[in-house]
């Protein structure tokens, strides 16, 4: 069977956001079992794209028909009926049902899908590098020596923010830390990230006022959920987006702003990176996909993953969203506050 030729599949748009009426009841999902979440993702073959997801204890095959459609707007759904362990039945859901063929997974020694056959095609996992759920990975940036390192930060240290950057209305900065409830983990104090490098030298994070403000309603009513706000970046001067900039490989330098033409919103005090967190347990909770990570599992419509990811990834963005932030299609965990307003971009050190 080749799933070209299933043309009357499940069409629908299927950035999947759940309507603001699911979270009424307050209940979290259920995580999916860790064998479940083993052969989620992507399986590329016959120069066909293949999701698998779960779906409230089901899997399911999305096929997208346009590569660039990193949303699945557009692709067929397809349920899977389990049959015994990594296989399943795919039945077209037609209005004649009558297209079906045979799933079945395959794994390596340590429980991971790696394969997939359909009918009589194969399909190979790509894992994505980074991320939640699937294989652990190193992937990380070029890496820098500590003489390296030092030129870099003396360098960005000395470059003058540009004039046209200082132009708007400068934010009020206020320690992260007086947000009621916020767990900070400042990612780019440590060499957990994808510098393999710590960018600032202190651990402490600050954000504007008004934001400070609107975060702590953002806690306020995520508290019903049992979880509250982490926050993984927030105020960053500019000259950490220099060395940011220099850190990058020239074919990377795409992946941030440019810190000499736009800068970046974080310079302003009010953009914040953001997940969730067990308020009862203390432990972030295992979102869509890592943060930070560069993969198609960024996007804020990307519908893969389990149903608990989708519903917390929503959670999100509605109570942000309630709050005055706004969202960015690009990176789920990327929210700015004051909407249109005009602000400057400030460049004022932190820390040691």
């Amino acid at each position: 069977m080749n799933l070209k030729t299933l043309t009357a599949g499940f069409l629908t748009g299927l950035c999947l956001f759940i309507k603001l009426d699911a979270f009424a009841s307050q209940n979290l999902p259920k995580d999916a079992p860790k064998d479940i979440k083993h052969v989620l993702g992507f399986y590329f073959g016959n120069g066909e794209n293949i999701l698998i997801r779960e779906n409230h204890g089901n899997l399911e095959l999305l096929y997208r028909t346009k590569y660039e459609d990193n949303c699945f707007k557009e692709a067929n759904v397809f349920p899977l009926t389990k049959e015994f362990f990594d296989s399943y039945t795919l039945l077209e859901n037609g209005p004649l049902r009558i297209q079906e063929g045979t799933v079945k997974f395959q794994r390596d020694k340590d429980g991971y899908g790696i394969s997939l056959r359909v009918g009589g095609n194969n399909y190979t996992r790509r894992f994505l590098g980074a991320g939640v759920g699937e294989k652990p990975s190193n992937f990380a940036i070029k890496s820098h020596t500590e003489e390296e390192w030092a030129a870099m930060r003396k360098t960005a240290l000395e470059s003058p923010m540009p004039e046209a950057l200082k132009l708007g209305e400068e934010t009020e900065l206020v320690p992260a830390s007086s947000v009621a409830g916020l767990k900070e983990n400042n990612i780019y104090a440590t060499s957990d990230n994808l510098f393999q490098a710590p960018l600032y030298d202190t651990q402490a994070m600050y954000v504007g006022k008004e934001t400070a403000q609107a975060l702590t309603k953002v806690n306020e009513r995520l508290k019903a959920y049992g979880v509250g706000l982490v926050l993984w970046d927030a105020y960053r001067p500019w000259h950490i987006s220099k060395l940011a900039n220099l850190a990058l490989p020239e074919n990377g330098k795409s992946m941030l702003p440019d810190p000499d033409k736009e800068g970046s919103s974080h310079n302003t005090g009010n953009a914040v990176d953001v997940g969730l967190y067990d308020l009862e347990t203390g432990e972030e909770l295992e979102m869509i996909s890592g943060f930070d990570e560069p993969s198609v599992r960024q996007y804020a419509s990307y519908p893969g993953g389990t149903t608990r990811q989708r519903f917390l990834k929503e959670l999100l963005h509605q109570e942000m969203e309630l709050a005055g932030f706004q969202s960015i299609e690009m990176e789920w965990w990327h929210y700015e506050f004051g909407g249109n307003r005009k602000f400057a971009k400030l460049n004022m050190k932190v820390g040691n």
